[in-house]
């Protein structure tokens, strides 16, 4: 109806067997020791008790060496969408194009670029338990709409006033809506901070290969989703006749016309790690005995970072030439 069509698409992708960078020293290991962390909230509360395996110095292949770098093909992706187009072919006028994807992408902790080639993904937190950072990959983004459109009026066609006021203009313009990409969360600062290692002992920094206290444990990777943006391009265009086929035309068009702030970054620290009494700003780790068998591992708080290092605090806007403040030319 209308002259409008309606195309609906499934694309689906699976990767398998891609790279991640572990710490070959202990993958194939088994952790002899135990560690127990408290999670508390912002009034210090305990809202959860973190048991887990812990590996030790002896754990490892090469006792006298640390940690390195090493890449093993484990990772896997999953990639579901449904894409949707309409358009009504220029006719009377008008022409609207619109195309949206609804989509989930999934991953055991790639990440894009070359960072990806060469370094691995996320941070693990057991080089021995891929799995555990099975969650939304970091290109992720679950709605995205873009719509066009072209409108040259057509009223009163035969009448030169109206059609030389109005019907000499074209209006055109692109609208894009989309949803945010997850946000990389990560630890204040250094969990254990030993030759024990970290919060399971085997978390490696994907860009060095040196260990590191990497995500939160007690929250799903890249389970919080960063803030979407809304962009309105507009242009205005009108021909003025010269000479039979000869036109002078004059445009004018507006880049991100309602000046929203585009957010490309946020601040992504989460948590920050204290030993067992130690104090830092409003908190104050509990120093309660572990259960038996495990030994106390300090607690893991609402990050002490304020002002602009505040969790979810914009770090970055948009300045490309893509999307930026609004432009006029």
């Amino acid at each position: 109806p209308g002259k409008f069509s309606l195309q609906l698409g499934y694309v689906g992708t699976r990767g398998m067997r891609l790279p991640v960078f572990l710490d070959a020293n202990l993958v194939g290991q088994t952790p002899h020791g135990i560690r127990s962390f408290y999670v508390q909230d912002a009034n210090n509360n305990i809202t959860k008790t973190l048991t887990v395996p812990y590996y030790l110095p002896a754990d490892r292949i090469n006792p006298s060496l640390t940690s390195y770098n090493t890449g093993f093909s484990k990772a896997n992706t999953w990639y579901n969408s449904l894409a949707v187009t309409a358009r009504r072919p220029f006719a009377n006028g008008l022409e609207v194009l619109m195309n949206y994807t609804w989509e989930r992408a999934t991953d055991d902790g790639q990440v894009q670029g070359n960072f990806g080639t060469f370094y691995g993904g996320d941070t693990p937190l057991d080089p021995n338990n891929i799995k555990i950072e099975n969650g939304l990959s970091d290109i992720d983004v679950r709605n995205r709409m873009t719509l066009s459109f072209v409108y040259q009026p057509n009223i009163w066609a035969d009448n030169k006033i109206v059609k030389h006021v109005l019907d000499d203009f074209v209006f055109s313009g692109t609208d894009t809506a989309s949803a945010g990409q997850p946000i990389s969360l990560s630890m204040g600062n250094s969990v254990s901070g030993g030759a024990e290692g970290n919060i399971y002992g085997g978390a490696m920094s994907s860009s060095s290969g040196s260990t590191t206290t990497g995500r939160p444990p007690q929250i799903g990777r890249n389970s919080i989703v960063g803030p979407g943006f809304n962009n309105l391009d507009f242009r205005l265009s009108r021909n003025v006749p010269i000479h039979e086929s000869i036109y002078l035309q004059f445009i004018a068009e507006a880049f991100n016309l309602a000046n929203h702030q585009i957010i490309t970054g946020v601040q992504g620290g989460y948590s920050s790690y204290l030993t067992p009494g130690q104090k830092s700003g409003a908190y104050t780790c509990s120093t309660q005995a572990p259960p038996t068998g495990s030994t106390a591992g300090g607690c893991i708080t609402p990050t002490t970072n304020t002002g602009l290092n505040a969790f979810d605090t914009t770090s970055s806007t948009s300045s490309s030439n893509l999307y930026t403040a609004r432009q006029l030319q």
